[in-house]
């Protein structure tokens, strides 16, 4: 009987050295690196929305310009795929 106490004790020390060992990023580092770090991802998150918003626009005024610079046979050409013309 006295072996089955003696092995009883020991997983209560690994139960609290467990307890300790998991520590996370955020005890790791300090309370500035982590407001940089998160200062950084919500700068690159506004970097990436605004690229995206300028590509969206890019894309809006070469439409704009296509339309703009399309010659009467183009135009006529559309006229007659959409509805069916008296011209064709």
């Amino acid at each position: 009987m006295a072996k089955k106490q003696a092995n009883n004790r020991k997983p209560q020390t690994a139960a609290t050295t467990a307890e300790q060992a998991p520590m996370t990023l955020k005890d790791m580092l300090g309370e500035a690196a982590l407001a940089k770090l998160k200062q950084a991802e919500r700068d690159l998150k506004n970097e990436v929305e605004r690229a995206a918003q300028e590509e969206q626009e890019a894309r809006r005024r070469e439409k704009e310009e296509r339309e703009k610079n399309k010659s009467f046979g183009e135009l006529l050409d559309e006229y007659d795929k959409k509805s069916g013309g008296k011209f064709s």
